[in-house]
């Protein structure tokens, strides 16, 4: 894949528009805050700037790691010591970025922050076509385990494609033997996700699910509640989506038959249950997007850049 000269501009506005959002967000999070609230502020703030949400925004508390976004209601509030994680995704025309940083309230919880942001950080430092995609996991697993933590290990990274946020490329933050290669105008997501040293190193699924996508971006489906699939499936494409952004979005789309026609064509759409540590220890995740060169990466969302 070559990317021309209109799509890198693509990538590059959604990428200042994700760090002028980042940068913005990092203030809102304070104990108190209900989360409804800020997940929302994120999003408007994304359109405000001249892009589109990729996904609802997901804000994870402590040992909560990933895939939840309130529902419709929803009052739950950021509580005065926790361990906030904010990931968004921003597109434009398609072309996705895709970001998170922690937040740590409790000092305590200062240092694993800083480890992820670090292994993150050695990452970006090799990043260039022709490296080998099981250097990510090695620099990250090597860099945590220096400092007394643990790798989420099934939990990765991913390659990034026009509507399309998980393009298939899994990259690893374990060490692993893949022999795969870094290429040329790929658009990559590194996400390393620690935990404490007493944690499992794994997530596992809890059963809310409060995101949804369409696998296909075209889909057969001709049963019951059809009409609402199709609305559904031309509005968001392949790209994730929620219920509150449904309700939001569709007047004539009630809670009910939102959920109905979930059911009903279950077989053309993907579920994201919420992701927990499976000893319930607290989480970070440190992640940002790359455009991978010949000779180097272009932070596409960090702040520092």
């Amino acid at each position: 894949m070559v990317l021309n000269e209109d799509e890198i501009k693509k990538y590059l506005a959604a990428g200042e528009i994700a760090k002028s959002v980042k940068k913005d967000s990092r203030k809102w999070i304070k104990g108190g805050e209900l989360l409804l609230d800020l997940c929302e502020k994120v999003e408007k703030r994304i359109e405000e700037l001249g892009g589109a949400p990729a996904f609802p925004c997901n804000i994870c508390i402590d040992e909560v790691a990933a895939h939840f976004t309130p529902p419709p209601g929803f009052s739950g509030t950021v509580p005065p010591e926790g361990l906030v994680k904010i990931d968004f995704g921003v597109h434009v025309d398609g072309y996705i970025v895709d970001t998170a940083f922690t937040i740590p309230l409790s000092p305590r919880d200062r240092e694993i922050v800083e480890v992820a942001e670090n292994s993150l950080l050695k990452v970006s430092e090799i990043l260039k076509a022709g490296v080998k995609i099981s250097q990510v996991g090695e620099i990250v697993e090597r860099s945590v385990r220096s400092r007394g933590f643990r790798v989420i290990r099934n939990l990765t990274g991913h390659e990034i494609d026009r509507f399309n946020l998980h393009k298939g490329l899994s990259i690893p933050n374990i060490k692993t033997f893949s022999v795969e290669k870094f290429r040329k105008d790929m658009v990559v997501a590194i996400e390393p996700f620690i935990t404490y040293a007493d944690g499992s190193g794994e997530v596992g699924e809890i059963e809310n699910t409060y995101i949804y996508r369409f696998k296909h971006l075209s889909i057969d489906y001709t049963g019951e509640f059809s009409n609402i699939v199709k609305k559904l499936h031309n509005s968001f494409k392949t790209l994730p989506f929620c219920e509150r952004w449904v309700l939001n979005r569709f007047g004539d789309i009630g809670k009910e038959s939102f959920k109905k026609a979930l059911e009903y064509s279950r077989k053309n759409l993907t579920f994201y249950p919420v992701l927990v540590e499976r000893n319930r220890k607290k989480v970070a995740q440190a992640e940002d997007t790359f455009l991978v060169l010949e000779d180097s990466a272009i932070n596409l969302t960090s702040e520092q850049v």
